[in-house]
């Protein structure tokens, strides 16, 4: 089960979305091509922290996360197109991303879809007036064991149903004042219901 990035909900820039990265964050960023055979092996986790910092890639991101690795900007955006899990636009507080690979089809995923619609007002692509949740489908989470799956900035739900997707959201609603920590919360009692059901504990 997936924990939360360094940076998650709660955490972004309150500035412009083309605000620089901070010094840490870019100190971290250019640590990491170091620890790959190869420069361009750190390409997806820089990509994966600047999302995390800030909720999404811009242009400028991109090309930075190519000057990092060595690689022209346009083989960049190819892998950010390519992989459902980056985002090039602005998304909600808590960007729900629930799966629609087989496992998770077949075990329910359009149900969790369904409930997310209903009960938010909104589809994917869309994001709620409030800025608070947004709603996207994305492929395999790497979770078929659990389908099916609901991720929320890199803290994988999982077994998921109607029910405990409309409790999850109520939570966060409700603790959105402190996102980050109201989203570490709820995955760590998620997790925690998780082991007690396979070991059959109540």
């Amino acid at each position: 089960m997936s924990a939360a990035g360094q940076a998650g909900a709660g955490d972004r820039p309150a500035t412009a979305p083309a605000a620089a990265p901070p010094d840490d964050l870019m100190s971290a960023l250019r640590a990491l091509p170091s620890r790959y055979p190869q420069a361009r092996g750190a390409l997806l986790p820089i990509l994966t922290r600047l999302q995390e910092w800030r909720g999404h890639l811009t242009p400028a991101d991109m090309r930075l996360a190519g000057e990092l690795v060595g690689v022209a900007a346009a083989d960049v955006f190819s892998v950010v197109t390519f992989y459902t899990m980056y985002r090039q636009r602005p998304v909600g507080r808590f960007p729900l991303g629930v799966c629609r690979n087989i496992a998770c089809w077949v075990n329910g995923s359009e149900q969790l879809v369904a409930t997310v619609r209903e009960t938010l007002g909104i589809g994917p692509g869309e994001t709620t007036p409030d800025g608070l949740f947004s709603l996207e489908e994305v492929e395999c989470l790497g979770s078929c064991g659990s389908a099916p799956c609901l991720e929320i900035d890199s803290c994988y739900f999982e077994q998921q149903s109607p029910v405990s997707v409309k409790a999850l959201l109520a939570r966060l609603k409700a603790g959105a004042g402190d996102a980050a920590a109201t989203l570490a919360a709820a995955h760590a009692d998620a997790a925690a219901e998780l082991r007690r059901a396979r070991d059959g504990r109540p």
